[in-house]
């Protein structure tokens, strides 16, 4: 196994991925090539995107966790990913088992072997299973305008299909053994029969048991496959897409498309090829029945035509209840994220009672609406139940009326009512999943959303660098109650400090620049170079936008000196001992200015940047905020285009140009 080194701290997912492509496909595969399909954040890379990363270049990696005593036990003959604990954060390498213990082949430290007692001081408990497949399977979906999408695996849905068919294979054998020693019995009254029957009776359907369990453990996998298969096209799409894209989805879409993953998955997962199999099956059944008597057919019909009437009412009942009790569940899941943030960043007693009331409400509003379709449900389904297992019945009395008559034989009789119930156990199945259908379906058209809402073509996209002007022409903005800009027409240079009263518009103003708002993207141009024409991703890369109320995000204290010179850092560290935050706070144990301060310090990592700041430091003492300004802006304005605007405006003394919008738009 070939180690490529690490070129940076948070590479060691790259450097194991170029291992794995060079030690299968013996081809060398450069960092800028895996780095450039990568948002890189300064923790590297998640299990999830190695994963995915993995994929497109024909191998698959499969994560367990398990304990040091576990591992030490599991037989593993070839290399395998396993995460370390190093420098506090998860750390990817290469291993393979030995005689003592295993053998690290690590981008940072090289080839070495530790014993299993060493290596569990510093094993964080995971490790990935690797196998090389086919490609051609495992392409990166190519996901296109032109609106069709599948994420379908031939190979998955015929397998999984073979595995319900071999499970009923099993369930035909038993039937016909047990029969034919039963029919031997009868004739021979030899009651030395009975050990046999019931020694392959168990026999049997430990065999059924077993290809069960095969079954389902492979459509555990394939949902999960899908899961994460669906994620990464999302996730790849979205990463691509216009800022106003998102403020053209539906109310609470973002907040669903768990949900409609999670219900595609489990349809190419499982649904499809158990769709194809019970087809197969209730065809089968239906088959030997009319082969025993041509009388069972009527039972058959009968079955069907009360499971369609079943099936009709309950798709009827579904359709009604599945878009109110989505809505119903969004509306209390947003409540309970509001009172957590509540709980946690905030207190007022009479803020907590008005919580929890519209909680009370929501609670209330969908417990009675879904009273009303769970109990017409229940009716129905006990309907069903009763006409069912009165036709099981049936078949039993058609039996003996026609055994009693001679055309049918004991054997066949009772073999004749194991035969139905699984017949109406199949076609129960088959209606389930017509049920199914319709939700997947509806999932379907709401994740095509996601991919196609805005219906962008990259191909004829340009690529730009950081602009040296930013040019309005004739933009026109209405924001549904006034004209925010008309025919407004501006140049905005480097490091300038935006003023205006409030309410003049330069919040939106950013936004628009953004790509915030879905409007006058031909009228904002990046030296000559007009916004809508610019490749998404280059774009999203580009613009940074910042507010008052930005969370942080994932910054890392010990990265400072990686991106400011010593001077620089003493300068950080006094700045946030005056603001009270110890080195490697929390996030969520920060006041407002202390959140504002660390945005602030996770914006000197960049270069090369638009920086769109929107009263960034409003939180922040005004004394610290002056220090701030003096000591930190001109490291951001000296690398990135910067436009800031704030409520104090004895701060543009330190931007070089000035842009006050009253005076601008004549008001």
């Amino acid at each position: 196994m070939k180690i490529f080194y690490q070129e940076a701290e948070n590479d060691c997912g790259i450097s194991v991925t170029r291992s794995l492509i060079h030690h299968f496909f013996n081809r060398e595969i450069t960092r800028t090539e895996l780095s450039d399909q990568l948002s890189l954040s300064p923790k590297g890379i998640s299990i999830f995107e190695l994963e995915t990363l993995n994929r497109k270049y024909g191998i698959h990696l499969e994560g367990y966790q398990l304990s040091i005593e576990e591992l030490q036990k599991l037989d593993i003959k070839d290399f395998f990913v396993v995460l370390l604990f190093r420098n506090n954060q998860e750390h990817f390498a290469i291993a393979k088992k030995n005689k003592g213990g295993v053998t690290l082949y690590d981008s940072e430290l090289g080839r070495f072997s530790l014993n299993y007692q060493r290596l569990g001081t510093i094993f964080s408990g995971k490790i990935l299973l690797i196998e090389k497949v086919d490609t051609k399977e495992n392409l990166p979906l190519v996901v296109s305008t032109s609106k069709e999408f599948s994420a379908l695996q031939l190979p998955k849905l015929w397998r999984n299909t073979l595995l319900e068919l071999t499970v009923f294979l099993f369930l035909v054998i038993s039937f016909s053994i047990n029969s034919l020693i039963f029919r031997e019995t009868l004739q021979d009254s030899n009651l030395g029969n009975i050990p046999s029957i019931i020694f392959i009776t168990f026999l049997l359907i430990s065999a059924w048991t077993l290809a069960e369990y095969i079954k389902e453990i492979y459509y555990l996998k394939d949902k999960q496959w899908y899961t994460k298969y669906l994620y990464q096209v999302l996730l790849e799409k979205l990463e691509a897409k216009k800022n106003y894209f998102f403020s053209k989805l539906p109310k609470n879409q973002l907040l669903m498309v768990g949900q409609y993953i999670s219900n595609l998955s489990t349809f190419y997962g499982e649904l499809l090829s158990s769709l194809i199999a019970n087809v197969v099956i209730s065809l089968c059944l239906t088959i030997y029945l009319v082969y025993l008597h041509i009388w069972f057919l009527a039972l058959i019909a009968l079955l069907v035509s009360i499971k369609a009437l079943n099936y009709f009412i309950s798709k009827r009942l579904d359709l009604l209840q599945l878009s109110l009790s989505w809505k119903n569940n969004i509306s209390i899941q947003k409540t309970l994220f509001t009172l957590n943030h509540f709980t946690k960043h905030e207190w007022n007693y009479q803020g907590l009672l008005s919580l929890t009331s519209s909680l009370r409400e929501e609670v209330g509003k969908y417990q009675l609406e879904d009273k009303v379709f769970q109990t017409r449900k229940i009716l129905f389904s006990k309907a069903n139940f009763f006409l069912t297992n009165g036709l099981n019945i049936s078949i039993y009395i058609v039996g003996c009326y026609l055994y009693f008559h001679r055309s049918l034989t004991a054997a066949s009789l009772i073999l004749s009512g194991v035969v139905f119930v699984q017949f109406n156990s199949s076609i129960e199945k088959l209606f389930h999943i017509s049920l199914q259908w319709a939700k997947s379906l509806s999932s379907m058209k709401q994740f095509k959303l996601f991919l196609f809402n805005d219906n962008y073509s990259e191909e004829k996209k340009v690529e730009v660098g950081l602009p040296s002007s930013i040019e309005l022409r004739d933009l026109n903005y209405h924001n549904g109650r006034k004209d925010v800009f008309e025919s407004f027409n501006l140049t905005i240079f480097p490091n300038t400090f935006l003023t205006g009263s409030s309410g003049i518009g330069k919040s939106t103003l950013y936004r628009l620049i953004a790509s915030k708002l879905p409007d006058c993207t031909s009228s904002i141009f990046f030296d000559g170079v007009a916004i809508e024409d610019i490749s998404e991703e280059c774009f999203n890369r580009l613009v940074i936008y910042q507010n008052s109320k930005t969370e942080p995000r994932d910054f890392d204290w010990s990265r400072l000196s990686s991106y400011l010179l010593p001077d620089q850092v003493d300068v950080v560290r006094k700045l946030t001992a005056e603001l009270g935050i110890y080195i490697g706070s929390q996030e969520q144990k920060f006041s407002e200015g202390q959140r504002q301060f660390v945005n602030l310090l996770s914006l000197l990592q960049y270069s090369n940047k638009l920086f769109l700041l929107d009263e960034v430091s409003s939180h922040i003492n005004r004394e610290i905020k002056e220090k701030i300004y003096q000591k930190l802006f001109p490291i951001f304005s000296s690398r990135n285009f910067l436009i800031c605007c704030e409520h104090d405006l004895s701060l543009k003394k330190y931007f070089p140009n000035h842009l006050n919008l009253d005076q601008l738009l004549g008001k």
